[in-house]
């Protein structure tokens, strides 16, 4: 019993200094646990991932845009001192309708397309001067204005008939404009020409007239392609009836000049007996009248024959 009694007032003793000691402990683990939780925040808000086709800015506290730009993947910064802005560094589309007058001051409109990219070793600069403003503040204001600039260089009807000039042009001057604020233009397009109904009416009829005059020089060239062929077909014609009336006279000359050329011969080789000969062989039987001379008298020499017969 004696001994209990101390163990209880060892114990009554000893008590305070042992809640005091769990209440140190039991700080010193909340403190732990807010230390780990800390660092662990302090660790997770130490890096960023830039996604793919971006760039980070950093700015550091109070709105400073740093020189230094992060690149795709995982960067180190300073916790609730920086911050990063992304920026888009693929190809982006900038698309709106435009109007603007012709050198001779015919309206037009026209629906254009840009596609564009920013710089990315620029993307700090850009952001320092437009901030992701760049599309409202720059793009579309320069499209306008080249646009402008470049329509005024051409007519009505050569915005049509050289159309693929007109956008190069329109491109070049944009570029040009865009460079200066580090943004570089990849393509651009421009689509459905729209003028005033008097103009579209004057065009219309202009093509249907030279749509004519076309028809109408082709039906020419086609008669006289036809008169050329029945031209060359009567000269074709006539080169051989002259071939045929030259071969004829010619058949004819050799005729004649081996009928002379036979005569020739025969008459060089004629003698009387020769003379009789032909005679007697082409001789019909039949004695020859015979016509006398001064008076007008034919007697004929086989009637006295049968007679004394």
């Amino acid at each position: 019993m004696y001994m209990s009694g101390i163990d209880n007032s060892f114990r009554e003793e000893r008590a305070p200094e042992l809640s005091s000691f769990l209440v140190r402990r039991s700080g010193l683990i909340a403190v732990l646990v807010i230390v780990i939780i800390a660092g662990g925040a302090l660790y997770t808000q130490s890096f960023i991932r830039v996604p793919a086709g971006h760039r980070g800015v950093l700015i550091t506290w109070g709105g400073k845009v740093e020189n230094r730009i992060l690149q795709e993947g995982l960067s180190f910064i300073i916790p609730f001192i920086q911050k990063v802005e992304f920026m888009n560094v693929q190809v982006q589309k900038a698309e709106s309708t435009e109007s603007a007058a012709t050198n001779d001051l015919q309206e037009v409109s026209t629906t254009v397309a840009v596609n564009f990219r920013l710089n990315p070793s620029k993307v700090n600069t850009i952001y320092r001067e437009l901030s992701q403003d760049y599309t409202s503040r720059v793009i579309k204001p320069n499209i306008e204005e080249s646009l402008k600039a470049a329509t005024a260089l051409y007519t009505a009807e050569e915005l049509i008939t050289k159309r693929a000039l007109m956008k190069v042009t329109f491109g070049d001057i944009l570029d040009d404009r865009l460079a200066v604020f580090d943004v570089e233009v990849v393509a651009v397009s421009l689509t459905d020409f729209q003028f005033s109904q008097s103009f579209a009416a004057a065009i219309e009829a202009k093509v249907t007239a030279e749509q004519q005059a076309l028809e109408a020089k082709n039906k020419l060239e086609q008669i006289r392609y036809e008169a050329q062929q029945q031209v060359i077909q009567a000269e074709a014609e006539k080169n051989a009836t002259i071939a045929r009336a030259q071969g004829e006279a010619e058949a004819v000359i050799i005729e004649a000049n081996a009928t002379a050329k036979a005569i020739e011969v025969i008459t060089a080789q004629m003698t009387p007996e020769y003379a009789q000969y032909l005679w007697l062989a082409q001789w019909d039987g039949k004695l020859p009248l015979v016509v006398g001379e001064g008076t007008g008298l034919i007697i004929d020499v086989n009637a006295l024959i049968q007679e004394e017969g």
